[in-house]
């Protein structure tokens, strides 16, 4: 009995040598392939050898050498243990620019003849058949970097300190923990690909705290490195043009592809669970694509791009100039041809994005994850084209700030879910770990500058047991205004802006006790926010109830 008791024991310690053995290879070889490519798009010498060389040519040449050189080493990064019991991956796709009109959003009785234009999106549809679809979720600040922040540290920008691109939350906020670095500290491996944070100064490029393995940068050259020096914000990329470089959403994509193999082999031999956010820079401009997107919208089939009508009342809003082209009047319109244009090519890189997502969960199909991975899909806030003569962001308005959220869970979300409900961005953070097994994120005290782990937002898993259910009665949303802050709460039926103000010198906000630069919309009857009822007798009380609410909640935020 002691022979084979001592048998079995040195079976199992056998076993467990080769599962960590295995485990530490594969993780030279995502780092190997992430390295080797980073190290092509770091060098100043590359560039014209990424217009000659696609993502795959350059993943076959990282792989010769990764099989050439044995002695690759991991270096200072941590080594794990295997985690048992097994938790789900995240898959965690975030688009930029991406406003909530995409096929599982379509609205045929919107009132807005422009929003009834149905975008083709065949793969975001059929994800969306087996998620939950969130129709009212809504992001903090319309602004990459801002927005993005506040996403993946479940804080508000008051928090975060970050209204701009240029300012790092680690450096002015605190040192909050994002999503991919909770999970990391769980054990898991975090894979980062594309724009996930804003980069460059506002993410120390990519936060590299949130990550286990080399942050992939894509080894694509930008639009205006293309033939003929092309500058214009929208244009259709040719085959033939398509041959001299790979855009840079593609060859995201390539990576997401190939180290999702990677990650899947470590999963299932070593049972250790992985995070990877693959980050979208399309439709955010310039908006380019591939020809055959732009042929899926016909610009004669001007039907489909009538504008929007201008507002009833003024507003007091930061101009947004688009790339090289001059408007017509001093209110910011958009020539009706430009505006055609724009449009086309925002649902073309729309349709174009649809066919690159479908690749990635084609793979993670191909590789059998789908039953064990969690997969989010978001955008970091909306994009104006033309509504309420607006274009672009940085505004408080419905299409500004509602963002498309669909996240499928394995064994919950498979036959289809749709809420109609109120959630944010910042619910998403403790949503995804809640759903992934992991121990809960506590909520934040009033002041938690200096809590590292927190969050603003409520866990979204109520609704998913009861698609009905309520977790908050309002989201809140801001963008910056000179030294002041324009600030939005949204309730099922209305939305409110109002204007706090900070004078030269001073630290604390105050509220202009008059309403003239207050806004209110009904959204029982005003969907498109076309009538400012601030002056509205009949909705008085409306508005100074709001006003308190928004009031009291911003004051609680900055104390």
């Amino acid at each position: 009995m002691d022979k084979i008791r001592c048998f079995k024991v040195l079976l199992v310690l056998v076993v467990l040598m080769v599962v960590k053995f295995y485990e530490k290879t594969n993780r030279k070889n995502i780092i190997s392939i992430i390295d080797q490519i980073n190290e092509f798009t770091s060098s100043s010498s590359s560039s014209s050898y990424l217009l000659s060389k696609t993502t795959d040519e350059i993943i076959e040449t990282s792989n010769l050498i990764e099989s050439n050189n044995s002695s690759t080493t991991i270096g200072n990064r941590p080594s794990f243990e295997s985690t048992k019991p097994r938790r789900k991956n995240v898959l965690f796709i975030i688009v930029d620019d991406l406003r909530a009109q995409l096929g599982p959003y379509f609205d045929p009785d919107h009132p807005d003849y422009f929003s009834k234009v149905k975008i083709q999106t065949p793969n975001l549809d059929k994800f969306a058949s087996e998620s939950m679809v969130f129709k009212h979720a809504y992001a903090q600040y319309s602004l990459c970097g801002p927005s993005r922040t506040s996403l993946f540290t479940s804080r508000r920008p008051d928090v975060t300190q970050i209204y701009n691109n240029r300012r790092y939350w680690r450096e002015v906020g605190g040192n909050f923990t994002t999503l991919p670095q909770y999970l990391k500290n769980n054990g898991y491996l975090t894979v980062g690909l594309g724009k996930v944070f804003h980069p460059k100064n506002s993410s120390n490029n990519n936060d590299p705290l949130s990550w286990t393995e080399p942050y992939f940068v894509p080894p694509s050259v930008d639009i205006g490195l293309l033939p003929h020096g092309r500058s214009q914000p929208w244009l259709p990329v040719s085959d033939s043009e398509m041959e001299f470089t790979e855009l840079v959403d593609i060859s995201t994509t390539k990576m997401a592809k190939v180290l999702l193999k990677k990650l899947s082999e470590n999963f299932k031999i070593a049972g250790q669970p992985f995070f990877m956010a693959v980050g979208y820079n399309r439709p955010h401009r310039s908006m380019i694509c591939p020809e055959r997107y732009y042929q899926m919208y016909p610009l004669e089939e001007k039907n489909n791009f009538l504008a929007n009508k201008s507002w009833q009342e003024p507003r007091i809003r930061q101009s947004v100039q688009i790339d090289g082209v001059t408007t017509t009047d001093g209110r910011r319109y958009l020539p009706s041809d430009k505006l055609r244009s724009v449009r086309r090519a925002y649902f073309a890189c729309i349709s174009y994005i649809d066919n690159l997502v479908g690749e990635i969960l084609q793979r993670l199909k191909e590789l059998d994850l789908s039953k064990n991975t969690i997969v989010s899909f978001i955008s970091d806030h909306g994009f104006h084209l033309g509504e309420n003569g607006e274009y672009a962001k940085i505004l408080t308005t419905e299409v500004a700030n509602r963002i498309p959220l669909i996240i499928r869970i394995p064994g919950v979300t498979d036959n289809g879910m749709i809420s109609s409900t109120i959630v944010e961005a910042v619910d998403v953070f403790p949503t995804i770990v809640e759903a992934a097994g992991l121990d809960s994120v506590p909520l934040c005290p009033t002041k938690n500058t200096n809590v590292r782990l927190c969050t603003q937002g409520k866990s979204m898993m109520p609704i998913f047991r009861n698609s009905s259910h309520v977790i908050k009665d309002e989201a809140f949303s801001q963008v910056k205004r000179g030294t002041g802050m324009s600030y939005t709460i949204r309730t099922k039926e209305f939305r409110l802006v109002d204007l706090a103000i900070r004078e030269k010198g001073d630290v604390s906000l105050t509220w202009p006790p008059d309403t003239n630069y207050t806004e209110l919309y009904d959204h029982r009857n005003d969907i498109v926010e076309q009538v400012n009822l601030v002056d509205h007798p009949d909705y008085k009380d409306i508005i100074n109830n709001l006003r308190q609410r928004l009031h009291k909640f911003v004051m609680n935020q900055i104390q």
